[in-house]
């Protein structure tokens, strides 16, 4: 299997086991509100299935870190780890 063989789940699915129902959705994108802002700044995140976007206006990656999975790309190649016989 190689790393374009895998199937990416949609990021509103894995936002939405971490933070509930969305404030709102469409079949494009979901609304939360941004679990990193203060919440005076009301900030949104939005979330499509392959991209997400804090609204807030400042550098925020809406906590994206705890809830993206880490995929560990595999090599297109087999390759050999140790000494070769």
């Amino acid at each position: 299997m190689t790393y374009s063989d895998r199937t990416i789940p949609d990021l509103r699915e894995l936002v939405e086991q971490q933070l509930g129902k969305p404030l709102a959705a469409s079949t494009h994108a979901s609304l939360w509100r941004c679990p990193v802002c203060p919440p005076e700044r009301h900030a949104l995140l939005m979330v499509s299935a392959d991209e997400y976007k804090c609204l807030s206006g400042y550098p925020c990656d809406g906590g994206a870190h705890e809830w993206m999975p880490s995929v560990d790309p595999l090599p297109d190649e087999p390759f050999a780890v140790g000494v070769l016989a």
